[in-house]
């Protein structure tokens, strides 16, 4: 367990009229017990135009959270929680994602459990999960300011051009060329998100794993373009693209720059991890059978062990 909490950055883009009172409420449970509130000014420019949010908060931030923020409250939905990594960066403030509106596996907190998991926050009844990042290196890197994701990096083709050619390199050793619309190189918690729609496989958040999926790959004569998934943890993966127009589109998360094909690109496990909150009865494999709709087959609904 954790200690209490003092000190909350709330952080947000927008948020739906049906949330409002879930999230006065939330407020209110906070300022009652004493917590100090910060915010992030383009989430409150929004909250005050749109939500009557009285004087609450103490501080503001542009950028990056006080590096003495004990948690940060991501409010809205898994994307959302994806774009306020940045605000944190390697700070190792934990994050904690309330979901505005249907269950994510990021923003895990379902607007009737707002309360309870303030209550548990307050009383240092929480744990701390370390999740991976995947770290991405380039010359004239567009997203030098923080080149890390959370789920994933993508390379993709530019709309209406051909398949990509993605050259992959383990360790400096050739792997294998990727033709195909992409390719997706995920952490273990990325792995339940674009990897997975992919063909990608599940790989627990606990292990230090990159995974690479081909994003509709063409399988030519003998050749079987799923033959590798996942790199190792502290091995490094170099991807060199080729295509017919000249240039691809990198994304990293919810960030997307298109890129000429002359860019090469390192990629790893991250250099630090990624702290997020763990309620008492939260599971993260109850989330996967839950959003994934594992065991609907009625012979599992019989009393478990």
């Amino acid at each position: 367990m954790c200690s209490k909490i003092s000190k909350v950055a709330i952080y947000g883009r927008v948020i739906h009229e049906e949330f409002y009172p879930y999230f006065k409420q939330m407020l209110h449970d906070l300022n009652e017990r004493g917590v100090c509130l910060t915010c992030y000014r383009p989430f409150y420019d929004f909250l005050k135009e749109k939500c009557d949010v009285s004087d609450v908060f103490q501080a503001f931030y542009d950028e990056d959270v006080d590096k003495d923020t004990d948690v940060l409250f991501s409010v809205g939905g898994d994307g959302t929680f994806l774009d306020s990594v940045m605000r944190v960066k390697s700070y190792g403030v934990p994050e904690l994602g309330i979901n505005s509106g249907r269950l994510g596996f990021l923003a895990n907190i379902a607007q009737e459990e707002i309360s309870q998991a303030i209550r548990w926050l307050c009383a240092g009844e929480f744990d701390v999960e370390q999740r991976a990042l995947v770290k991405f290196e380039m010359k004239d890197n567009p997203f030098a300011k923080f080149n890390y994701a959370l789920n994933e990096i993508s390379i993709l083709k530019t709309e209406r051009s051909s398949l990509l050619k993605v050259h992959a390199y383990i360790e400096g050793e050739y792997l294998t060329t990727y033709w195909s619309d992409g390719v997706i190189v995920a952490t273990p918690t990325g792995s339940t998100a674009y990897s997975l729609s992919c063909g990608g496989p599940i790989v627990a958040f606990g292990c230090d794993n990159l995974i690479i999926t081909p994003h509709n790959s063409f399988v030519g004569d003998g050749n079987n373009e799923r033959m590798f998934d996942v790199i190792y943890n502290n091995l490094k993966d170099w991807i060199k693209v080729e295509s017919r127009s000249g240039n691809f589109m990198l994304s990293a998360d919810s960030r997307m720059q298109r890129m000429s094909d002359n860019h090469e690109l390192f990629i790893s496990s991250s250099d630090f991890k990624m702290n997020v909150v763990k309620m008492p009865d939260h599971s993260y494999y109850e989330t996967l059978r839950n959003k994934l709709n594992w065991g609907e087959d009625k012979r599992n609904k019989k009393d478990r062990s």
